[in-house]
């Protein structure tokens, strides 16, 4: 498994622990007040913490482990599986965002639409990482 598969595995876990948590915690009652939008932002101050923190102790874990990996050039099918990764992550976000704005006409709370953006992003990514994966692992 090369350095750069080890770490979307890496960000592939950590973005579902993290924003599992997020969205399993979430106090869903008061999404409707405006106590909903505080909830949200001091939620996601642990989360982007934690996604930090995790990131960069494994990413200095799995350089440490492998050095003359983490220096090796990206190459054609890197590239490729890096393009076909965001090509299919796109199509998520694209229908999130279009769901963003039809629901701000038909009167979504602040906080209903914050956390909707929130799962639009980490699903795209999820996507994306996963798809990137996937193509990693088929050998493509």
């Amino acid at each position: 498994m090369s350095f750069r598969e080890k770490i979307h595995w890496v960000t592939l876990v950590t973005m579902i622990l993290a924003f599992g948590w997020y969205f399993l915690v979430y106090p869903w009652r008061i999404v409707a007040s405006p106590a909903g939008v505080m909830a949200t932002a001091g939620m996601l101050v642990p989360v982007t913490i934690a996604i930090i923190v995790a990131m960069t102790v494994a990413t200095a874990f799995l350089a440490i482990r492998s050095p003359r990996e983490v220096h090796a050039r990206e190459d054609e099918r890197d590239r490729n599986i890096h393009m076909r990764g965001t090509h299919f992550g796109y199509y998520p976000l694209v229908v999130g965002i279009w769901i963003n704005i039809f629901l701000i006409f038909w009167g979504i709370g602040q906080a209903e639409q914050l956390n909707l953006m929130i799962a639009t992003l980490v699903v795209a990514e999820i996507v994306r990482i996963g798809t990137q994966l996937y193509l990693y692992r088929r050998g493509y």
